[in-house]
């Protein structure tokens, strides 16, 4: 019996181990996700009001009061052309200076996330934004603790009376004390069974789908159908652009792809899933230079995002197409920014092609499937 129970108590130690460990790693993700979040809407405000005014009062106040909001972020440091800018949420805990000028403290702890993005400033050159973020949310590991020396404490209580119970049972046993012990058997595996179990749907709880974010790959064409739909019926363009890395990553970091291109597009209802490395979006409103001049930012913007994974222009590629007034459907719209994709993916300069459709061939194609031109 005192070995049953020993393994009981093992297994519980051991789910609550790794249902910790699990539950941390998930939060730091979600936690990692949501200062970027937290930081790219700040450098978006950065940009929009250094066009009115960089760096004087109000610019200040705008920034410091976005910092004060922020869950994640802890000091932001803006590099201009006179120099360089600290803010911080509380005063001395992320910044020290040098020389006058702000830097930001190596701690030996979890806020050491570090971000940056340049800012994109009419007349103004050479200025960036960084930042420094906790990674992990103190309130939420607090409760997570808990709930492991929660069930901890239940598996020493559950032992503790059954230890009881096997003794008060073996002080009045009987002629038919093997029938006691089958019974007894029975109950300590039910409990092994159920402690395992409850780590299990630890595990499974701490654990999330990085994909489903997005359109899924299979409704692509049915999404894209019903916006070609409506953009007829406004008398609007839309181009539809396929992107491709060629590094090999996991799934963790399409999942942040994916959710940098939504940010981008303003939307995760026109970004949807392609293959293990390819994502397409659907941008109504665009026409062809637009949608080139929009995969070209967005291109730039993931290349300084992620310099240590894309080493060269062309481990990111793109190809696209518009509907520029043509009655096309999602079938050869999605066909034609994939033949524009494997050029650019063939090409050893060019990283980004556009599709432009000749009048008399597409005239011609439509025919060939009899309709309409």
């Amino acid at each position: 019996m005192g070995i049953i129970i020993a393994s009981i108590c093992i297994l519980v130690y051991l789910g609550a181990l790794v249902s910790v460990i699990v539950r941390i790693n998930t939060s730091m993700e979600q936690y990692r996700l949501v200062a970027e979040q937290e930081f790219f809407d700040l450098a978006d405000l950065a940009s929009s009001a250094g066009v009115l005014s960089f760096m004087d009062e109000t610019f200040i106040e705008i920034i410091q009061k976005s910092l004060d909001a922020s869950k994640t972020l802890e000091g932001i440091i803006i590099t201009g052309p006179n120099g360089e800018y600290g803010f911080e949420k509380e005063r001395g805990r992320a910044l020290n200076y040098i020389n006058g000028s702000p830097r930001f403290r190596n701690r030996f702890d979890f806020s050491r996330q570090m971000l940056y993005q340049p800012l994109r400033i009419q007349g103004l050159r050479n200025v960036n934004i960084q930042a420094v973020a906790g990674a992990l949310d103190y309130a939420e590991l607090t409760e997570i603790l808990k709930q492991a020396l929660f069930l901890i404490a239940s598996a020493l209580i559950l032992a503790f009376f059954t230890l009881i119970a096997e003794s008060v049972r073996k002080g009045h046993a009987t002629y038919d004390k093997p029938k006691a012990e089958d019974k007894q058997d029975k109950v300590n595996k039910n409990a092994a069974g159920a402690s395992a179990g409850s780590a299990a749907a630890y595990a499974a709880g701490g654990s999330y789908s990085v994909r489903g974010r997005v359109v899924r790959e299979e409704n692509t064409e049915t999404r894209l159908t019903e916006e070609l739909q409506r953009c007829a019926a406004a008398g609007q363009d839309l181009a539809f652009i396929s992107i491709e890395y060629k590094p090999a990553a996991d799934e963790t970091f399409y999942a942040r792809f994916a959710a940098d291109a939504a940010r981008f597009f303003t939307s995760r209802d026109f970004v949807c899933e392609k293959g293990e490395k390819s994502i397409s979006v659907i941008c109504p409103g665009f026409n062809l230079d637009t949608g080139f001049l929009n995969a070209d930012e967005f291109h730039n913007r993931i290349m300084g995002k992620y310099p240590d994974f894309f080493k060269g222009k062309t481990d990111l590629c793109m190809g696209l197409s518009a509907k520029t007034g043509r009655p096309i459907n999602a079938e050869r719209l999605m066909f034609e920014a994939e033949e524009a994709l494997e050029r650019a993916l063939m090409d050893p300069i060019s990283h980004i092609v556009a599709f432009k459709s000749d009048p008399d061939k597409y005239k011609a194609f439509m025919e060939s499937r009899g309709e309409e031109s």
